[in-house]
């Protein structure tokens, strides 16, 4: 017999499942916070982002909310166990504003999805048949019926607003819209309603650009990835420690390092330069480039989510978020003065209206207190920044710079002041050891013997160059490499095999007192001169020797110099390397001799911005307003001059690929080491802030002229609309004109006409096209070349140190080179 659940002995049990099933209830109702993004089409203003983030904020679960009306993205963090992603796609598609999610492939784009919403074409055509009223007085009843087909989203965005105490622009239009039916200009109001809701769908499918812009970068990351052994498999499955195959033509789904396989990677989705770098064993590949050689095996180093390509999304999408200050400006103006509009309005409709004599005069009013309503709408005013800032950010993403906010994009576009550091900046950063001497007693495999095991332990470019002179000349490094410490602004020290090894310059020389060997002190001044890095080793408190290395001009530096002279920005260079070596550098790439600041621990870099931005505002003038207030700008290696790069205005990395502390620490990110995208970065800064300027400007300009002309009974209310939507597209237009390069454009198209006159050319011809000289690799990546093979040698002692560019001439020039850009690639 098998005993009752309920009897005594097993009420224990009992008890023990009901407690099994409240702990299971404590641990499914704990907060599960997920971030959802949307595209909400229908959010086109601040206000509007104001409407719709009050309107998320007071729904239970709902963490934080970040909108931007420029790209029409909402990121809302949730709790998905109170409220799902579809519960808030249903809550903002219940307020009209045409959500969806942003990540959901609506398929291949057909005709009817570059059409207006149906409510807006059938307003439109009733309204453009209401005008026939003019000749034939019924056909006007015909504007009530585009007045319905327009305003039911209108009617629900301007009740949204009121119950969340904002007056937007849907107000302004429904209250005019109302206004002039009551007057009896019923034909007013049905065209105000159709032109309002196509510009509105037009700011929407122009902005989109922008957007898609971004979006193509932020989808740089493959989906999935073939695992040797498990087949394929979606990247968030990839874990470290998994080797993925990868064929020619594939996207790299994952970061790693190659483990079988010689092939070349094409790194201009990250980098924006369109070569391809050579990959062996060993070398370091990134997510999101694409193998266009041979096959690869990729041992995966870090989860998909930690990659440079899921990092770089992140940020860039964080950027798009941001605003600038001028930004911040524009819309806290607009927010007291659309009120102040309508209070002006609704003056006008009253006092004038109560002293008017006649209906008529009365009716005149009123209809200016209608066109006054219209004429304050800011759009214009408050797209003229987001819109260029948008474009901006999406134009430094495509050419392999990240720029993580207006307010950076910003600052880069009022530079006054750049510090660079010297080393792997203006120089490659790839030092050859060019002379050893050493104390009686040493031999030079003594000195790299100590000097390489202290070295293994640094990441300076110095270091590289030692341990692998050493290692070409087979001597190996110590296994006992303890308490290694950096000297701020004098080298470094380290036990090695239990004595005291120090490396560093003249500063720790004189404090060791080395200096008393004139010898050895002779030799590292006559370095010094020849525009060499020199250094001393010590052992146990002895100097055993002194060093040289050299370093190589990057190619392009010149280039940039003239550029930011002829933007007016003062360059200076900050460097702890020696000042024979820095002004060797300033000599070869033009720089004067009083923007170099030489022998400079990091404190001292700090105090050298301080300076530049002291000198860089005590230049401007009150009356010079519009001109770019002095900001100070610093560029290094995102590790070494962290401190630096935070005091700046705006701080910038180069060549931070896969460099995550980089990529964290810096404003503003180069993938690339070329000196000409940091060139091309701060000139569409400079053009950035020139068309913000401009945008600004005409809405101004615009919306004072409407609102005088309106005050003088000039105007109607059909041109008070046209002149809103006109001015509105203006900046908007201007403003994404950032994203195009004329130049390339030009070439793109001079290009495409040449492959048109080739293809018409006679069979005969076939030949002698065929044996034209093209580009090589790396020919036209860089206007002086690039190869590590043109550098192979460093300047003997005496020669000081030579540019990049004097070692190579272009092929280009002596070749005939047919190099043509590709017609697609117009983005800058």
């Amino acid at each position: 017999m098998v005993p009752n659940a309920k009897s005594s002995g097993f009420k224990g049990f009992g008890e023990k499942q009901r407690a099994v099933k409240y702990e299971a209830l404590e641990i499914e109702v704990k907060e599960e916070i997920i971030k959802s993004k949307f595209i909400v089409e229908g959010m086109c203003c601040s206000a509007e982002e104001g409407l719709v983030g009050t309107m998320l904020d007071a729904l239970p679960g709902v963490k934080k909310t970040e909108l931007c009306a420029t790209t029409r993205v909402v990121l809302v963090w949730h709790d998905s166990n109170q409220i799902t992603t579809s519960k808030l796609l249903e809550k903002l598609n219940d307020m009209k504003m045409e959500a969806h999610l942003a990540r959901v492939d609506k398929g291949k784009a057909n005709f009817l999805n570059h059409l207006p919403p149906w409510n807006v074409i059938l307003s439109c055509i009733l309204a453009a048949v209401a005008t026939g009223g003019w000749a034939f007085e019924p056909l006007k009843w015909v504007a009530i019926g585009a007045v319905v087909a327009g305003s039911p989203q209108l009617l629900l965005k301007a009740w949204a607003g009121l119950k969340n105490k904002i007056v937007g622009i849907h107000l302004l239009i429904l209250v005019a819209t109302v206004g002039a039916i009551a007057i009896g200009e019923v034909i007013d109001a049905g065209i105000l309603l159709a032109i309002f809701g196509i510009s509105e769908w037009l700011e929407s499918k122009t902005l989109q650009t922008a957007r898609n812009s971004l979006e193509t970068v932020m989808a740089l990351r493959p989906e999935d990835a073939d695992v040797l052994g498990s087949g394929r498999k979606p990247v968030e499955d990839v874990h470290v420690g998994d080797v993925v195959a990868i064929r020619p033509g594939d996207k790299i789904p994952v970061d790693g390092k190659v483990v079988k396989g010689r092939s070349l990677v094409n790194e201009s989705s990250l980098t924006g330069e369109a070569k391809n770098v050579p990959k062996s064993l060993g070398s370091p590949v990134f997510a999101g480039t694409i193998n266009t050689g041979s096959y690869l095996e990729v041992e995966t180093t870090k989860e998909s989510s930690d990659s440079t390509v899921a990092k770089l999304a992140e940020l860039i999408e964080q950027a798009s978020m941001q605003r600038s200050s001028m930004e911040k400006l524009v819309e806290s103006i607009a927010r007291y003065y659309t009120p102040l509009i309508m209070l002006l309005a609704l003056l006008v409709a009253i006092i004038p209206t109560a002293m008017a004599s006649s209906a008529s005069e009365r009716k005149k009013w009123l209809l200016l207190s209608c066109n006054l309503l219209v004429a304050g709408c800011p759009c214009a005013l408050v797209l003229a920044t987001p819109a260029t800032v948008i474009a901006g950010i999406a134009a430094a993403a495509n050419n392999g710079c990240l720029v993580k906010g207006g307010q950076y994009l910003e600052s880069l576009g009022s530079l006054k002041q750049l510090a660079l550091d010297k080393t792997g900046t203006l120089t490659e950063g790839k030092y050859k050891v060019s002379g050893i001497s050493t104390v009686h007693g040493n031999t030079e495999e003594d000195l790299l013997y100590w000097l390489a095991s202290v070295e293994s332990q640094s990441s300076h470019p110095i270091a590289w160059a030692i341990t692998s002179h050493s290692k070409e000349r087979g001597i190996g490094l110590s296994s006992s490499v303890t308490d290694y410490e950096t000297l701020a602004g004098e080298g470094i020290l380290a036990r090695v095999d239990g004595h005291l090894v120090s490396v560093g310059n003249m500063k720790l020389a004189k404090k060791e007192q080395w200096v008393s060997d004139s010898r050895l002190k002779a030799e590292y001044l006559s370095w010094e001169e020849q525009g060499y890095t020199a250094c001393w080793v010590g052992v146990d408190g002895s100097a055993i020797g002194v060093f040289a290395v050299a370093d190589i001009v990057r190619a392009g530096t010149s280039d940039l110099l003239l550029k930011l002279k002829k933007y007016g920005v003062k360059a200076v260079m900050l460097t702890g390397d020696n000042e024979g070596a820095a002004m060797n550098v300033a000599s070869v790439i033009g720089l004067p001799a009083d923007c170099v600041r030489a022998s400079l621990s990091p404190k001292d870099k700090l105090f050298c911005i301080s300076e530049l931005w002291t000198e860089a505002s005590s230049h401007s003038r009150w009356y010079e307003f519009w001109k770019a207030k002095g900001k100070v700008g610093m560029v290094g290696d995102g590790v070494n001059d962290g401190p630096a790069l935070a005091a700046a205005d705006v701080g910038i990395a180069m060549g931070a690929a896969g460099t995550p502390v980089a990529m964290e620490t810096a404003d503003i990110v180069l993938f690339s080491e070329s000196l000409a995208k940091l060139t091309d970065t701060i000139v569409l800064a400079k053009l950035c802030r020139r068309k913000i300027l401009e945008n600004i400007s005409v809405a101004v300009c615009i919306k004072v002229a409407i609102i005088v002309l309106t005050l003088m009974h000039k105007i109607g209310l059909l041109i008070v609309v046209l002149s809103d939507v006109v001015g509105a597209l203006i900046v908007i237009t201007n403003g994404l004109s950032v994203m195009y390069d004329r130049k390339r454009l030009g070439r793109s198209w001079a290009a495409f006409r040449n492959q048109d006159s080739d293809s018409d050319a006679d069979p005969e011809d076939d030949a002698s096209v065929a044996n034209r000289p093209v580009c090589k690799d790396n020919c036209c990546a860089d206007k002086f070349g690039t190869k590590s093979s043109d550098y192979a040698g460093v300047p003997a002692a005496g020669e000081g140190i030579k540019s990049s560019s004097e070692s190579k001439a272009s092929c280009c020039d002596d070749a005939g080179c047919q190099h043509k850009p590709d017609l697609f690639n117009l983005f800058v």
